[in-house]
């Protein structure tokens, strides 16, 4: 892939990605310095302060986004994505294009198919640089990549959010059974009428939707699934008979068994 515009390349680093500084009018519009590294199919930009978690995310997302792409019977695609680590809300706010009074406090990733571009508020953008919150980011940001891939296969969230999401929770590793309930749990009908992200989360979408992914991929196959993915199929016959405690129970026998 191409040098993004303003990069003055200075080497290749030990992950074997190319490493540069750009100072112009970034996507804000301000003038600072942005430290850039690129990988086969990313160009990551970050701040001096933020290297050492940009450093983390280089090493897992090349490696994620090949596999999911294959995992969905994709090649990567020719032209590669714009990763920005921003440092503060702020900057996250306008790199995603997120209105103020829209933003809930857990949005911390953010992808856009169409501009290609993917954005994380750092760990410092939180204030919290413990290495459970750095990988809690990874995972969000390993969520967003799938959400890239599975965009070309159903653009637009066409499939539904539960299924969009889901898919995204399950295969960027954020499945959590043990908080889950086995009583109290959002039907499926609920979860795919549901379109506004937040109401989304707010009826714990986010979790429930994950499980019932992963259960769905594992009744179908992944070609199957990848079918209900683009609308090629229904499934009204797999969704009777207690669908919903038969995945949470799954996701849980899969978590006790490590």
């Amino acid at each position: 892939m191409g040098s993004f515009g303003g990069m003055k390349a200075e080497g290749v680093d030990l992950l074997g990605t190319a490493v540069g500084h750009m100072k112009e009018k970034d996507f804000m519009g301000m003038d600072r310095e942005w430290i850039q590294r690129e990988t086969e199919n990313f160009h990551v930009f970050y701040r001096e302060a933020d290297r050492d978690f940009a450093g983390a995310l280089i090493e897992r997302i090349e490696a994620f986004y090949q596999d999911i792409c294959r995992r969905a019977y994709l090649e990567p695609e020719e032209d590669g994505y714009d990763l920005y680590v921003c440092g503060t809300v702020e900057e996250f706010l306008h790199g995603t294009g997120y209105a103020k009074e829209y933003y809930q406090d857990w949005m911390v990733g953010n992808a856009d198919s169409v501009r290609r571009r993917l954005c994380i508020l750092a760990p410092r953008g939180k204030g919290d640089l413990s290495q459970e919150y750095q990988e809690y980011l990874i995972k969000v940001m390993l969520h967003e990549v799938t959400h890239i891939v599975f965009n070309r296969i159903c653009p637009g969230n066409r499939c539904g959010l539960w299924l969009s999401e889901g898919t995204a929770v399950c295969l960027a590793g954020q499945l959590d059974p043990e908080h889950t309930s086995d009583r109290e749990y959002p039907r499926l009908a609920d979860l795919a009428g549901e379109t506004d992200p937040v109401a989304f989360a707010d009826k714990g979408g986010y979790t429930y939707g994950g499980i019932y992914v992963r259960y769905l991929m594992e009744l179908l196959g992944m070609e199957r699934f990848l079918s209900v993915y683009r609308g090629e199929c229904h499934l009204e016959e797999l969704l009777e008979n207690s669908f919903e405690s038969r995945a949470i129970a799954f996701c849980k026998e899969l978590q006790v068994r490590g």
